[in-house]
């Protein structure tokens, strides 16, 4: 051995005896810091044979972290639905403020872009919804189409419809040049059935059938409203 790493070994050794002189002198300092407690790892010397204490030792470590994990993703929902809520107010002010139908609708199309971090967004209006000053032609879906009986269920129950739909269904709603891989459509109602607000994504993780649903319900009721008040102008 060479004096150089000799003289490493016995700096080493001082440096392990002063901490566990430090810690027989001052046995409570563990119990005023559990955070480094918990984290300590003590390996096992007796073979495979595990004491009960290291096995506790280890479930604590694992519920610990993940506690904390859960709690991060909480907090970073919560950041989300605040983000969401301070974009809805801002949006209910405009839309209040807006007495144009189309500029409502392209002030809509290209904020919940923005808001729900999607694609594509589009309207789509029942053909018998009656717009005097013809406002609504680029927005109606055809009345001869084939999805207008796939749609109607889902206007009627009121909820948001997440998820992957079938490929025709995109078509007729997207264009049939947009590759539509998930989506949400928001049905559109006030006294009757309107139409959809139609959200679609490239990504097929963006819109499932398990995420929750109230922020859109929301947005549909407050597009609706808006929407219902200028047609009948």
């Amino acid at each position: 051995m060479s004096k150089t790493t000799a003289k490493a070994d016995e700096n080493t050794e001082s440096e392990e005896a002063k901490v566990i002189d430090y810690l027989q002198k001052n046995p409570e300092v563990l119990a005023s810091y559990p955070e480094v407690f918990t984290a300590l790892s003590i390996p096992h010397h007796g073979g495979d044979i595990a004491s009960l204490v290291e096995r506790q030792l280890k479930i604590l470590r694992g519920e610990n972290q993940a506690l904390k994990k859960k709690l991060t993703e909480l907090v970073s929902i919560a950041r989300e639905n605040e983000e969401l809520n301070q974009r809805f107010h801002r949006l209910s002010i405009e839309l209040m403020n807006a007495d144009q139908l189309h500029d409502v609708l392209a002030m809509v199309q290209d904020q919940v872009q923005t808001f729900f971090y999607t694609d594509y967004v589009r309207f789509k209006f029942l053909p018998e919804i009656t717009d005097k000053k013809n406002r609504l032609s680029a927005h109606y879906l055809d009345e001869q189409s084939e999805i207008i009986g796939t749609i109607r269920p889902w206007l009627e129950k009121r909820k948001p419809v997440c998820g992957k739909i079938e490929d025709k269904v995109y078509c007729e709603l997207f264009g049939v040049d947009i590759k539509v891989e998930s989506c949400a459509l928001v049905p559109l109602y006030h006294t009757g059935e309107l139409g959809l607000l139609c959200l679609g994504s490239s990504s097929k993780e963006r819109f499932n059938r398990e995420m929750g649903t109230i922020f859109l319900e929301q947005l549909g009721e407050l597009v609706s409203a808006r929407i219902q008040g200028l047609l009948s102008t």
